[in-house]
């Protein structure tokens, strides 16, 4: 609840007839004030129905229109939460419209076209591009974002609302969010979220007062009610304001006067009472307007009467006299389309019906609105509360929607539509599609056992192509699980199946299969699988890319190729990435791949810019498949730290963490504790780099092994290496873990710990042994050194560290570099070459100096001054001591961006602006964005402040 200016309730006295709401107004009166000085904030009503919410949105709204600003508001409907963005479409119909309608959204905004094109399939991307376009419109002006009974809404609009309310922290927009508590658990994560935010107000409206119930009565009657008919109306209402109005109802419409006389008549109210009652008002009616009441209550808001009057099997002229009458017996708001004049009245008309009646209703307006064309997606809404019926249509229809949901990252909706096509029941020949299908959903949502339980299903009873689809993602489910008996199983009937066809799930999963054998964990490999003739390989689809660079992985693993050869087949898989058309999800999955290994190998300036080329398409699929985002920050952020930019990566590491706090990804959560260990590392802070290096997920990893090593016990880190597989075996073949990892650096280290200096020295040759066949040259480097510690006199050691420093002359790893260096430096001077001693020792303290390396700072310091080097140190401070990344966003801020904007033109998080202004903030002596313009110009020109 930060920043919120103090409210005076009697500034909102003339808001409307709200009785006892006063704080609830002030509070909305001073988030309104608020975002006019560019600040958002977040307002949730929770309470229960009748007790106001709805008055008090409207209010909020009157509210912000008398001081311009622009509302867009909407109500979600009781059968919304399976169509994907339909809050979202109403939400922004009207604001799209002012732009000159669909066609007209531009840039990332552009995405969220289909949603207001009639008859347009949604693309993935959709919720990208209504977060933009909130944002520009926020750009415009100050917004009230309001949605009344969000309980009912869809999920995914809720994603977008609470994802723009964490985001968006400077922009001028307030979300307003009114809802009934526990009303539907699918919401409440979502509100949660919005809750938490730290400039959310949680507004919990009470029952009215003996005398707010007085105020009521004497507005309604337009006199002083008596003392026992307000007490008795008080008693009879529970104080819910929707129930105290239709209790007195009835003596209204009488002409009836609030006195003790009149008390007798009132009935005490609640839902039960109010279910009664209009059962009788319906009575009363007749049987048409009952039908067309249980019909529009089926339908929900914003049906049309024409299809309401055919659910209940009226004339479009008979249908408009029944709904006058309901009008006027406060059943029905006035007007098209129709709507209850409260969801409670709604409530009590499906109560008052027979048992059965509204299942079978929602069943006949399924093919009411598909005769209709309306879209599948209202037609799927009625089939999901419609009775089973075994319908193989029906399965089809859901199927269908749900796959479509899943390719526009509506997962929960999918799970939804999925689970019912089961109850159906299906078809043996559908039943595996649609298992397939939800198991993709579950995975997406988290429930990783059941999704689990379903694809084992698929393999192992499903049809060849199918049970295909599903080994692939089986794999990943079990690998997250750590399963790896299921593992050796799906293997086998991989395997059994001869996946070596052209499909693209056969391409998917062969391209698995050859990963998993160059790893080892498949221990005999068909020669079919394995016998690859690379060069033939094409690279159309982002199946056949994944496909050349797992080959190509496998080939390095068989000591096929050379690295050099390796590096071509990654170059391959990345070149001619299309350009006139969005990436697909497979092709932007073997880009990441690539860049995992570009990377390793040393080839970082590449890497990254393919990092580069697929940031859009990352940014527009991250809510519809965040995984491709969280691999995508741990890839930027590890080549940032593998460059020794250390500040630029604990920047982006801060947007990272957050966004895997948000979707759950435990792995990619942790990613921080990897990196700040390896920072404390490169540091020479030892003992907090152990302490983070033992925070990784439970495993036997080698950077546990490192954390044990850092700690001070070097037993338990060869425990750890020797059950990985990591144990010493000078003449065996080169497993390719050993490839990517340095187990035996790591091993060499432990043993020296231990006094093993024989043992030791065994896995220095074994590291440098496999270096000298498989590079990159950096890790050569890094062996070379290691080695040198062994040497038999100053000379051969001398000798040993030259190599290494010509070997990783042109590394993009400042900080390998850095320690080859002054290691080197530091042999020379011991063997008596001061003057070249000096020269690569000062090389070595101007790369700790500008990577922040203390301890080796310290060594070097001393290592040059014994070299007879007279040292002067300059302390780096202002505009100079700002890394490339801070200094883009404070020109960017200084020239008057938003945290918003810079983040979507750098594709960062939000968080990660802030992060680097608030370092911007430190290092030029600034408090904030108004002295920032003035600091940048006077330093950069060199005159005092």
């Amino acid at each position: 609840m930060v920043g919120w200016p103090p409210g005076a309730a009697t500034d909102y006295a003339g808001a409307g007839s709200l009785v006892e709401r006063e704080h609830e107004l002030a509070v909305i009166g001073a988030g309104l004030k608020r975002i006019r000085t560019a600040r958002s904030c977040v307002l949730i009503i929770e309470a229960v129905a009748g007790q106001g919410k709805t008055a008090l949105v409207a209010a909020a709204r009157r509210l912000a229109l008398a001081q311009d600003v622009d509302v867009l508001a909407a109500r979600a409907h009781q059968v919304e939460a399976t169509a994907p963005y339909d809050l979202l479409r109403r939400l922004l119909a009207a604001a799209v419209e002012r732009r000159g309608g669909p066609s007209a959204l531009t840039g990332p905004s552009g995405f969220a076209a289909a949603l207001f094109t009639p008859g347009a399939t949604l693309a993935p991307g959709v919720d990208y591009g209504c977060q933009s376009l909130l944002a520009s419109l926020a750009d415009e002006g100050p917004v009230l974002l309001a949605v009344d009974d969000a309980h009912w809404a869809d999920t995914d609009s809720l994603r977008v609302i609470a994802d723009l309310a964490t985001d968006l922290s400077d922009e001028r927009i307030m979300v307003l969010v009114a809802l009934r508590p526990a009303e539907n658990p699918a919401v409440q994560p979502l509100v949660a979220r919005l809750t938490m935010g730290e400039t959310a107000r949680l507004l919990q409206p009470g029952p009215l007062s003996v005398a707010g119930v007085r105020a009521v009565l004497r507005t309604a009657f337009g006199q002083e009610p008596d003392e026992t008919f307000t007490d008795v109306c008080s008693s009879s209402s529970g104080g819910n304001v929707f129930y105290l109005r239709e209790i007195i109802r009835p003596l209204l419409a009488a002409g009836g006067i609030p006195d003790a006389a009149t008390a007798n008549q009132v009935q005490r109210s609640g839902a039960d009472a109010l279910t009664r009652t209009v059962r009788a008002r319906l009575a009363e009616l007749g049987d048409a307007a009952g039908r067309l009441a249980r019909a529009a209550a089926t339908l929900g808001d914003d049906a049309s009467l024409k299809h309401a009057s055919q659910l209940a099997g009226l004339p479009y002229a008979h249908g408009r006299r029944e709904a006058a009458r309901l009008t006027a017996a406060a059943v029905l708001a006035q007007g098209e389309p129709i709507a209850f004049v409260h969801p409670l009245i709604r409530a009590a008309v499906e109560q008052s019906a027979e048992p059965g009646v509204i299942d079978a209703l929602h069943a006949r307006a399924a093919g009411v609105l598909q005769k209709a064309g309306a879209p599948i997606s209202r037609v799927v809404q009625h089939l999901v509360a419609a009775p089973a019926a075994g319908s193989a249509r029906v399965c089809r229809l859901l199927l269908s929607e749900a796959r479509t949901n899943l390719e526009t990252g509506s997962a929960t909706g999918a799970v939804q539509l999925l689970s019912r096509a089961l109850a159906e029941p299906p078809t043996p020949e559908l039943r595996p599609d649609i298992l397939l299908a939800l198991a993709l959903a579950e995975r997406a949502t988290g429930a990783i056992h059941a999704a689990r339980a379903h694809l084992f299903e698929v393999v192992r009873s499903g049809p060849r192509g199918t049970s295909i689809a599903a080994m692939w993602e089986l794999l990943e489910v079990l690998y997250e699980l750590d399963d790896h008996d299921a593992v050796d199983e799906v293997h086998r009937r991989a395997l059994a199946v001869e996946p070596y066809g052209d499909t693209p799930d056969e391409i998917r999963l062969r391209a698995i299969l050859l990963a998993h054998a160059a790893t080892g964990s498949i221990a005999t490999a068909p020669p079919r699988l394995t016998d690859v003739d690379i060069g033939q390989l094409t690279a159309r689809s982002g199946e056949e890319r994944h496909l050349l660079i797992c080959a190509a992985l496998h080939r390095r693993a068989a000591q096929a190729g050379s690295e050099a050869e390796f590096l071509g087949h990654l170059r391959r898989a990345v070149r001619d990435l299309p350009a006139d058309r969005p990436l697909t999800y497979r092709e932007i999955f073997a880009a990441l791949e690539a860049v995992a290994y570009l990377a390793a190998s040393e080839a970082m300036t590449e890497a990254d810019e393919v990092l580069v080329r697929i940031q859009p398409d990352i940014a527009r699929l991250r809510g519809v498949a965040p995984d491709l985002q969280a691999e995508f920050n741990n890839r930027a952020i590890l080549n940032l730290v593998r460059r020794g930019r250390f500040e630029d990566a604990l920047a982006q590491l801060a947007g990272s963490e957050e966004f895997a706090h948000r979707y759950g990804y435990t792995i990619y959560a942790s990613l921080g504790h990897y990196v700040r260990g390896c920072i404390a590392l490169e540091r020479g802070d030892y003992a907090e780099a152990g302490l983070m290096f033992l925070r990784e997920p439970a495993g036997e990893t080698l950077a546990r092994a490192l954390g044990e090593l850092l700690s001070g016990r070097p037993a338990a880190a060869l425990s750890i290496l020797a059950k990985n597989g990591y144990a010493l075996a000078p003449d065996g073949p080169v497993h390719e873990t050993e490839v990517q990892q340095e187990p035996h650096l790591v091993a060499s280290h432990a043993y020296s710990m231990l006094h093993d200096e024989a043992a030791a020295l065994a896995e220095a040759d074994r590291e440098l042994a496999i270096r000298r066949g498989h590079g990159p040259s950096f890790r050569l480097a890094l062996a070379l050194r290691r080695r040198a510690r062994f040497a038999r006199n100053p000379h051969d050691a001398t000798s040993l560290l030259a190599e290494a420093a010509q070997v990783c002359a042109d590394t993009p790893r400042l900080p390998v570099r850095a320690r080859v260096l002054a290691s080197y430096g530091a042999a020379l001077r011991r063997d008596g070459h001061l003057v070249e001693a000096r020269e690569h020792l000062a090389a070595a303290l101007d790369l700790t100096d500008r990577l922040g390396l203390t301890r080796l700072h310290d060594r070097v310091l001393a290592d040059l001054r014994s070299a007879g080097s007279r040292v002067r140190q300059t302390r780096i401070s202002g505009v100079e001591s700002l890394t490339s990344s801070q200094r883009i966003v404070a020109d960017r801020a200084a020239q008057g961006g938003t945290n918003r904007r810079i983040a979507e033109e750098l594709y960062v998080s939000v968080k990660t602006v802030e992060t680097h202004l608030a370092a911007v903030y430190r290092k030029l002596g600034v408090t904030g964005r108004d002295g920032l313009k003035e600091a940048l110009a006077t330093q950069l020109s060199g005159s005092s402040p």
